[in-house]
């Protein structure tokens, strides 16, 4: 028999009163024990009075829940339920209608939350090894273009002094104050004429 750990277990109990006399069904009270010694208590419910009266040959059933704890999950563990009930004389007496070992088990609600983290932290590490593959291989390259670039020559007429004209139009050269386009040229032309005086 298995029992749900931390769910409400209910339990029904039946009584027939097979005397002459009117019987009373005072309490139920249930309690967990360890299944090696019944006589050590591992966790006690409460008990329900009920205070019912049954008529000689008649029946009657009274119901009884409790909930096991969580830390007792995954564990055969003894369960014994008492009715406890007395004759019209007010004799008392206690029958165990159950004392059996009997499975504590996990409750399986469809979602677990432990599932849904260990889940969730999968799917960040797939998608972080994804980011760094990435980055790795999209940064391999940038380092391949940047070497390329940093080998550039320009346009690779030769002297790097020498300024390339073509691409200038040719109004522009002339319109320029000395007739001459670039401000290197005109330099070189101002020192030539100070060194000729």
């Amino acid at each position: 028999m298995e029992l749900p750990a931390g769910q409400i277990t209910e339990f029904l109990v039946g009584f027939t009163n097979k005397g002459e006399g009117d019987m009373i069904v005072d309490h139920v009270e249930a309690s967990l024990r360890y299944p090696m010694d019944f006589t050590y208590h591992i966790q006690n419910f409460s008990a329900v009075v009920y205070e019912k009266t049954v008529k000689p040959k008649q029946q009657a059933t009274v119901i009884y829940s409790f909930i096991p704890a969580d830390a007792f999950a995954g564990r055969p563990i003894g369960l014994v339920i008492n009715l406890n009930y007395r004759d019209s004389f007010g004799n008392s007496f206690m029958d165990p209608v159950f004392n059996e070992t009997v499975q504590i088990v996990e409750f399986d609600e469809g979602f677990d939350t432990e599932t849904f983290f260990m889940y969730v932290t999968l799917g960040g590490v797939i998608v972080l090894l994804l980011f760094l593959v990435f980055n790795y291989l999209s940064g391999g390259s940038k380092k391949k273009l940047s070497k390329k670039a940093a080998f550039e020559t320009g346009t690779g007429k030769g002297n790097s002094n020498e300024v390339d004209f073509e691409w200038i139009p040719k109004s522009s050269l002339l319109s320029t104050p000395g007739g001459s386009g670039s401000p290197r040229q005109r330099k070189n032309k101002k020192s030539a004429a100070s060194d000729t005086e």
